[in-house]
């Protein structure tokens, strides 16, 4: 047993060696690339190469959010997204209507960019969204009454960072996440929250 083992390992070790020295040799066959060669630049281009051909894409989004505050208008969630690619620069909008939690709810509508990041499988892609959030609050009938008002409502702008992690099916087709910190800016406080959101669609 040990000795086969030994022969085992001297093998492996032996073509080792014939693996480097070929890499290193070029007139023993393919040549080892370098630093700069076209093999190296090709995982750069990557995310130009995934885009050319079909820079717009369009996608669902389904999630959820959570307040850093007292009452939850976001919770669940669902919308589209859309946007355009130049290169790894991507610019699009998206909307998403919330649910809400404790007779709260929110409808966002904005726009946003990003710079794709290659990393192995995936894309990473780091950016920031600006748009308008509307909340609306139902009051009960008890308070309604004396208020004389079923609902009150507002409109505020909002400023959102994060990330989204996308991976290709194929050339056509994605799946992802996104993850951001959204603050909405209002008269009578601001409000944020984290949002988490699944995602996928389409390139054209």
């Amino acid at each position: 047993m040990l000795k086969t083992l030994r022969n085992v390992l001297t093998g492996l070790l032996v073509l080792g060696f014939a693996s480097t020295a070929l890499a290193q040799d070029p007139e023993a066959g393919d040549v080892a690339p370098v630093e700069g060669s076209g093999e190296e630049e090709a995982s750069v281009d990557d995310v130009g190469a995934r885009t050319d051909g079909k820079p717009i894409s369009v996608g669902l989004l389904l999630g959820y959010g959570i307040s850093f505050e007292e009452g939850n208008p976001w919770g669940l969630g669902f919308g589209l997204r859309g946007g355009y690619n130049l290169d790894a620069i991507f610019l699009g909008g998206r909307f998403v209507y919330y649910l809400g939690e404790d007779n709260f709810n929110l409808w966002e509508l904005g726009i946003e960019g990003g710079y794709d990041i290659p990393a192995g499988p995936v894309i990473i892609r780091p950016g920031i969204g600006l748009g308008i959030a509307h909340i609306s609050i139902d009051i009960p009938d008890s308070v309604a009454s004396v208020l004389m008002e079923e609902d009150i409502s507002e409109t505020n702008p909002y400023l959102a960072f994060g990330a989204s992690v996308l991976y290709d099916i194929d050339e056509q087709f994605f799946i992802g996440g996104d993850g951001r910190i959204q603050i909405v800016i209002g008269d009578n406080g601001d409000g944020t929250a984290l949002i988490i959101l699944a995602n996928g669609g389409m390139r054209f």
